[in-house]
């Protein structure tokens, strides 16, 4: 009996330690990874695709990943800091707004330049020919791997009042977010006024505005489409956005795990792709009195951009955006605008025409 009880305790024992060894083993062989997301204000975008696909990338990789993940405002962190939150260390993936951190890092512009896309082809080219030489800028000056890109929609006018070309901006004034944009603003002859997104529904409200830019979708979902009547879809940029990861994070993993994470972020960014262009079509719908799925029903009237408005764009893009950053990123790293010219010239300046009938 004596000899039961000893031999039951030995078992309770060596159960209880090999209970605690693999509960340690699992805590030793976990990956955390804190992940800065896009803002809340994104809308359908952020809650409906990035928010699931972090929640169940440990499931869908395999990996022992223990993933924290919180939308940009929560973390109180600037988007404008977001490369600074990488090369610390402090965050470990960030959803990356690749037009508020170009300034720190030219390369970024360089994916979207105002003026320069017009459709969702044309972006996924641009992301897929220059992505590596952004990834690359990125390792060296922020520590920081590029996982993959991917585009919030054609950044479009919404007015107050009636608008028929882009010379009809003379005069006006346009929100914009990004000096960039009111670079391109001034050259149709419209004066810029940045403004925060989520400033400008109530500036359209009470006339502080003419028009603002952004993406059908988020105007609709923000409610800025409460307080305009015009819709003129020219894309004026792309909203190509993207994800990174701290290379201190990434050079922790095995070439298995780096092959399995960038496996995930490639099917995922291939679908968010897919995702926004069908979102771009509801919303666009939705915005003009059409048929309606996920975005309120208003009643903007839709004006046609014609093949001047298109050239117009163009010529300014060449004449003044170019340039404009070409010198920017020379002084950073020099022959980046060369390498511009060889790779996104050929795609974003041949011959355009203008968007179809919805």
């Amino acid at each position: 009996m004596v000899l039961s009880r000893q031999a039951t305790a030995r078992l309770l024992l060596l159960t209880g330690i090999a209970v605690a060894f693999g509960w340690a083993w699992r805590q030793f062989n976990t990956i955390p990874l804190l992940v800065m997301g896009q803002p809340t204000s994104v809308g359908l975008l952020q809650r409906e695709q990035e928010a699931p696909f972090f929640e169940g990338l440990a499931g869908r990789t395999g990996l022992p990943l223990k993933i924290t993940y919180r939308p940009l405002e929560s973390l109180s962190i600037k988007e404008t800091h977001q490369l600074e939150t990488l090369l610390e260390g402090s965050v470990d993936i960030v959803s990356l707004r690749i037009r508020q951190n170009s300034p720190k890092e030219p390369t970024l512009e360089g994916l979207d330049l105002p003026g320069t896309i017009t459709d969702f082809a044309t972006a996924s080219r641009v992301a897929m020919a220059y992505g590596p030489t952004v990834d690359r800028h990125l390792q060296r000056s922020f520590r920081a791997k590029l996982l993959g890109t991917w585009s919030l929609g054609p950044q479009i006018l919404l007015c107050r009042s009636p608008i028929q070309h882009l010379n009809d901006l003379k005069g006006r004034k346009v929100r914009v977010a990004s000096t960039a944009m009111g670079q391109l603003i001034s050259g149709l002859g419209g004066i810029p006024a940045i403004l925060p997104f989520d400033q400008t529904k109530n500036a359209l409200a009470i006339g502080l505005v003419d028009c603002a830019v952004t993406s059908i979708a988020s105007a609709n979902f923000a409610g800025w489409t409460q307080h305009t009547s015009y819709y003129f879809p020219l894309a004026l940029q792309f909203g190509i956005n993207g994800y990174a990861i701290a290379l201190k994070r990434w050079n922790q993993l095995s070439p298995a795990e780096q092959f399995q994470l960038t496996q995930a972020f490639n099917s995922y960014t291939e679908s968010l792709w897919r995702y926004s262009e069908a979102l771009q079509r509801d919303a666009e719908s939705c915005t003009i009195g059409g048929t309606c799925q996920r975005m309120n029903r208003h009643q903007l009237t839709r004006i046609q951009p014609s093949s001047q408005d298109l050239q117009q764009v163009l010529e300014i893009s060449r004449r003044l955006m170019k340039p404009s950053w070409a010198k920017q990123c020379e002084q950073r790293h020099p022959g980046c605008s060369r390498e511009w010219d060889t790779l996104v010239a050929p795609i974003v300046y041949p011959t355009i025409t203008p968007p179809e009938e919805p």
